[in-house]
């Protein structure tokens, strides 16, 4: 039996599409640039946030004097509305109640900025308390890097023989694959089956309770 599961955050354990799209489509506005259908953001999510805001800058997301402009403003809004729509989606908190009856600690790797994951998991799963969640910080690199993963692992004295890795993205297949911890991708996220397939997922579910199969 695993000691430790890792979740990814974004499309794995909540739903955050709309308040992050709805916080780039506000920074965008306020510059008379093009806003984006909430459909875009399913694609642009994934890598942190800098990645996020150069890719809805679309041609212009390599001009770091507009880039620096546009994030101040995004940052203000998310900062007071990243919950606002934010939720956890269908199946995650008897998974997490789960894992817990059966003494397996929990974690969070999300490459969201460290700042917000907090709240987040707070808003969404009030009854859980993860043994540590890591979100983007100054100095270590961002996934698919193994670093944060590495890190993580250390600071919960967990092998990684032990550890189970849980998302929804090419990142997270990436990540699993830099780590050396086994992978079950989810279908209820941001990417589709033919994406994780083709990114090398090995395991895929279609349900939260599936990954109780692979505990």
């Amino acid at each position: 039996m695993k000691k430790l599961v890792v979740f990814d955050l974004d499309g794995t354990l909540v739903d955050s599409i709309y308040d992050l799209g709805n916080a780039v489509n506000f920074a965008l506005k306020e510059y008379n640039l093009p806003l984006h259908p909430m459909s875009d953001y399913y694609t642009f999510v994934g890598n942190g946030m800098e990645d996020l805001v150069r890719k809805s800058l679309g041609d212009k997301g390599g001009d770091d004097e507009l880039y620096l402009k546009v994030r101040k403003i995004f940052d203000s809004h998310y900062n007071v509305h990243s919950n606002d729509n934010t939720s956890a989606y269908d199946g995650i908190s008897e998974l997490l109640e789960a894992l817990k009856s059966k003494g397996i600690k929990t974690a969070v790797l999300t490459n969201k900025d460290q700042e917000y994951v907090g709240a987040i998991l707070d808003k969404c799963f009030p009854c859980h308390k993860f043994d540590l969640y890591y979100g983007q910080r100054q100095g270590v690199m961002r996934k698919p890097h193994p670093q944060a993963f590495e890190l993580l692992l250390d600071e919960l004295k967990v092998a990684k023989d032990d550890c189970l890795y849980i998302g929804d993205s090419e990142v997270d297949v990436k990540t699993a694959f830099n780590a050396e911890v086994e992978l079950v991708a989810v279908t209820w996220g941001y990417r589709s089956v033919k994406t994780l397939l083709d990114a090398g997922a090995k395991n895929i579910v279609n349900t939260p309770k599936e990954i109780l199969n692979y505990v």
